[in-house]
């Protein structure tokens, strides 16, 4: 493949592990999985939709994604593709990758509080910027703790975050459509 192709591949691949964890998130949070940890972290700060079961599942959850990649992981190399999470903790990386993905949306939850902003709404006034941060936010957190393990590419970070929007708002549908989400993004 080119480097470009394989450029896209590695962001597109590492979404696999985010995209199951989050859905078995909304599982979790449709069928009230867990429920002594659904608190807010800081309700003041965040928000009340921020909640300690979000904090800790879905950075396991997401390492539970990034394990079922093990059969790919040693598939690829023989189809002549190299895996992003090749030779690295698959375990590590979808820990890294869920928590990147949870923690760098706080800083948002947190920016819409302080504007006034009700926790789950997106305002009418500069609706488009609010959606973007909702679709960037998390995808920038998870580019990020790749960076750091399994130690991905910049350009490989960017094009995962650029890529990410659209995986994300895809996900949200298909989660819309499956009733395990109220809105479609």
């Amino acid at each position: 493949m080119s480097e470009l192709v394989d450029t896209v591949a590695g962001a597109l691949y590492l979404q696999i592990a985010i995209v199951f964890g989050g859905v078995w998130h909304m599982v979790a949070v449709k069928r009230n999985w867990l429920a002594p940890l659904c608190r807010p972290i800081a309700e003041n700060l965040f928000g009340r939709n921020k909640t300690w079961r979000g904090l800790v599942i879905v950075p396991v959850l997401t390492a539970i994604g990034a394990l079922l990649l093990f059969p790919l992981e040693a598939l690829w190399p023989h189809l002549g593709w190299q895996s992003p999470l090749n030779g690295h903790s698959l375990l590590l990386a979808g820990l890294c990758g869920g928590a990147g993905y949870v923690l760098a949306e706080l800083p948002n939850s947190w920016f819409k509080r302080q504007l006034g902003i009700a926790p789950g709404e997106t305002p009418d006034q500069h609706r488009w910027l609010f959606l973007t941060l909702d679709q960037v936010d998390s995808g920038i957190g998870a580019a990020l703790a790749f960076m750091l393990y399994p130690g991905i590419d910049g350009l490989t970070a960017l094009v995962y975050v650029l890529t990410f929007p659209a995986v994300a708002l895809l996900v949200k549908r298909a989660l819309f459509m499956a009733k395990l989400k109220s809105s479609p993004a």
